[in-house]
């Protein structure tokens, strides 16, 4: 029996209830599918971070290296926790320790979703959103500083409000060629193995960005010409967002770097019946990958029982998918489309009023 090693990281929250509905339907898939899997929990994120100061061990990327892959929940305590802890010490800590370079967001609305696009039909939506998940301004480079000092003295006098001012902020965003590059062609791969359109869309703001941007845009074009078979087109990131909710039935394969990316992932989940509904993945070429909805903590409804497993589910599909388990990953989607179809047993969120466990049980029997 195929057997997969999976580091499980429930992580806070509605992360912890999710995860259990997801292992459990992954448990199933894999018997039907003949695979086993080794599962171990790590008890990390921001309750951890409460309890020893920091989210992860320092040896956290050594323990996780050990995995085929890593299953996240969600990481964040507002109120308790400063939300850049959970983001830093866990997400881009693991992004950047296995070299994630791409965030990838299928956009395949399912039967029977809430459905906020009146002028199309899910049926009509299938793409796919890739961000480069390692550079941009998510490097945090920079720093807060007083008008009078050496790091700003040459930006003070570009604007009368610089030199008014008691402090200034300064966020760097680093775009290599490589990482551009490397994304840029895992979007046109995956184009050429999509059964779609064989397009890719590419996204920046070049006219005001004009360093950063403006290196993506040549790079997109250089590539594309490396995939005659594939068309190409691009956008500034603004009219993309339009075009996302106008015509979302035109794109197969989007491509965008670290910040566009992170924002345009969230409305494309609207696509898709909301973040209780979205999956989520980050890739690496040379190191495990992380699998994490992309909904976060939702501490409003934690331990109230009602969150929305179908996002932890569909994540566990793509999981196996990535793990070239394509026929439990069919199966699992499958049990999902079954279930909100029926729109008999969802949680409140997508207007029912089951439980995250009645959720999960439904989709077990549907298997």
């Amino acid at each position: 029996m195929k057997a997969h090693k999976i580091a499980v990281i429930p992580g806070d929250g509605i992360g912890v209830e999710v995860v259990a509905e997801g292992l459990k339907v992954l448990e199933a898939a894999g018997q039907k599918a003949g695979l086993s899997f080794d599962f171990e929990q790590f008890p990390w994120g921001c309750g951890y971070w409460l309890q020893h100061g920091a989210a992860m061990p320092p040896d956290a990327i050594d323990i996780l290296g050990h995995f085929d892959a890593i299953y996240l929940g969600a990481v964040g305590l507002p109120g308790r926790v400063h939300e850049s802890v959970g983001v830093r010490e866990v997400v881009l800590a693991i992004r950047s320790g296995f070299d994630q370079f791409a965030n990838v967001r299928p956009v395949q609305p399912v039967a029977g979703c809430p459905w906020y696009v009146s002028h199309r039909q899910p049926e009509e939506i299938d793409f796919v959103v890739i961000r480069e998940a390692t550079e941009g301004f998510y490097c945090n480079i920079g720093g807060r500083y007083e008008p009078g000092a050496a790091e700003v003295s040459e930006v003070t006098p570009m604007r009368p409000a610089f030199a008014r001012s008691t402090e200034i902020a300064l966020q760097t965003g680093v775009f290599s060629e490589f990482g551009c590059r490397r994304v840029i062609r895992y979007a046109f791969e995956l184009a050429r193995r999509r059964d779609g359109k064989k397009r890719v869309t590419s996204t920046t703001k070049s006219n005001a960005l004009t360093h950063a941007m403006g290196m993506w845009d040549e790079i997109f074009e250089q590539v594309a010409a490396e995939y005659p078979d594939c068309e190409h087109e691009w956008f500034h990131v603004d009219a993309l967002a339009m075009r996302f909710i106008t015509n979302p039935e035109r794109f197969d394969v989007v491509v965008a770097s670290n910040l566009f990316g992170d924002i345009l992932t969230d409305l494309s989940a609207v696509l898709v019946g909301g973040l209780g509904f979205a999956a989520g993945g980050n890739l690496s070429e040379t190191g495990p990958s992380m699998f994490e909805p992309p909904h976060g903590s939702a501490p409003d409804i934690a331990g109230k029982g009602i969150a929305n497993p179908i996002a932890a589910i569909l994540t566990a599909a793509f999981m196996l998918e990535c793990l070239d388990e394509p026929d439990a990953a069919g199966t699992i989607r499958r049990a999902v489309a079954a279930v909100v179809e029926a729109g008999e047993v969802l949680t409140p969120d997508a207007g029912g009023s089951a439980t995250t466990r009645q959720v999960g049980d439904a989709i077990l029997a549907a298997l």
